[in-house]
């Protein structure tokens, strides 16, 4: 038999995912529109480095010490500084130099 803490948890990662989702979009688009440019890969993959971004900016809070629980808020100022900053960072080593290597 499961145990509430066990089946909570459960809940809790999904809608922890579903969190960094939508906030990784977000700040997919906030980043492209930062560093404009051709894109290459088009939206799906800008869509991936700004989720991953947002994941990489929540992981650099950690790392400084200035992360409140280790969860992105939509009402965090710095949880929109880092998100953005993550996806700039991978989205300018997507743009220079790991795209280069696919596109030959």
């Amino acid at each position: 038999m499961m145990t509430t803490s066990f089946i909570m948890l459960g809940i809790t990662g999904v809608w922890s995912f579903l969190v960094y989702l939508v906030f990784g979009l977000i700040c997919a688009g906030i980043a492209k529109a930062i560093m404009p440019g051709k894109d290459p890969g088009g939206f799906w993959v800008t869509a991936l480095i700004g989720i991953v971004g947002a994941y990489l900016g929540a992981y650099m809070r950690t790392i400084l010490g200035i992360s409140h629980d280790g969860e992105v808020s939509f009402f965090s100022p710095l949880d929109w500084i880092f998100s953005i900053l993550g996806a700039l960072i991978l989205l300018f080593i997507w743009k220079k130099l790991l795209a280069p290597m696919f596109n030959k």
